[in-house]
């Protein structure tokens, strides 16, 4: 895999991403920094606090000075652009001024940088949801649906799988193939 200087085509197709004027994590304009990681911009300041998270939260280069590998300019088209990670953090209770370094070090993050990955790999399934992150705890809302410790990506998903299925023939042994038919049914209404 060759690495090279961004081209300017693909430079620009990644600046016209929403949100991609504005840094990631404040409001710094014209950002000249990205997270491979997210697949987002961030501004020169907000690099330097990404760099100190560490390659295996962040990793970052220079959209001008850098060389980019096809597989890491192939996550900066396919994340959905700084509009996307804002929105998803917003989404799971984390807003876009928390602290770098907390914000990257919650599950929801690992998700994010999880997510993209499987999406480059050609994998369709997503990791494990973590749920809302919860700011008394520091941790997620998410009970139960986690992997289990030292469990990867698709041993949860096969696990998750396996139980659903389960679920469904106890489901089909208690009530046969009609399924739950009964009040507020529509299979036993007597018209």
């Amino acid at each position: 895999m060759a690495s090279s200087q961004m081209p300017p085509e693909v430079l620009a197709r990644i600046r016209a991403m929403p949100g991609n004027a504005v840094c990631m994590d404040c409001s710094n304009l014209n950002p000249q920094w990205a997270s491979v990681s997210y697949g987002a911009l961030m501004c020169l300041e907000c690099s330097g606090q990404h760099r100190s998270l560490g390659v295996h939260l962040s990793f970052v280069r220079s959209i001008a000075m850098d060389s980019w590998t096809d597989r890491q300019i192939a996550a900066m088209e396919q994340s959905g652009g700084n509009q996307a990670l804002v929105d998803f953090f917003r989404s799971k209770g984390i807003e876009k001024n928390m602290r770098v370094a907390q914000k990257y070090n919650t599950k929801q993050a690992a998700y994010y940088r999880e997510r993209l990955t499987r999406r480059l790999d050609g994998k369709t399934e997503p990791p494990p949801d973590p749920g809302r992150y919860d700011p008394a705890t520091g941790g997620s809302e998410a009970q139960g649906a986690e992997p289990l410790p030292g469990e990867s990506v698709d041993a949860y998903n096969q696990r998750q799988a396996r139980l659903k299925e389960e679920a469904r023939e106890r489901l089909r042994q208690k009530f046969g193939d009609g399924g739950m038919g009964g009040v507020g049914s529509n299979s036993n209404s007597g018209g």
